[in-house]
């Protein structure tokens, strides 16, 4: 547990009643990051699965078949994007020595150093 102070402009401090505790929004964006991961691995199967309906379905109609392919492209490479978006905000992460998928509001004081009641 953190206290919350405020300092002003001239040295005055406020502090605040009590302790606050450290309220993290990382449960919110992890929860988010993995709800939007797992939604867009069910869209891309879906359009797969969609795609080779399709494929079987064309009967040999080159413009049918034409859309298949395509779907089929799409769902792929969409699969690619999304499986890469998160290997490059883990990689770029670990570049910087933080964790975007672990983001917590700071507490404390700011700016250092921090002067104690």
């Amino acid at each position: 547990m953190k206290e919350l102070a405020l300092t002003l402009p001239g040295g005055e401090k406020i502090q605040a009643l009590g302790n606050v505790p450290n309220v993290g929004i990382s449960p919110i964006i992890q929860t988010a990051a993995t709800l939007l991961f797992v939604i867009a691995i069910i869209l891309s199967l879906f359009f797969l699965v969609l795609g080779g309906i399709r494929w079987i379905i064309s009967e040999g109609d080159k413009t049918k078949l034409q859309q298949a392919r395509a779907t089929l492209t799409y769902a792929v490479v969409g699969l690619i994007i999304v499986f890469l978006s998160f290997f490059i905000i883990n990689v770029v992460g670990e570049l910087f020595g933080i964790n975007l998928l672990q983001i917590s509001l700071p507490t404390g004081c700011y700016p250092p150093p921090c002067i104690a009641p």
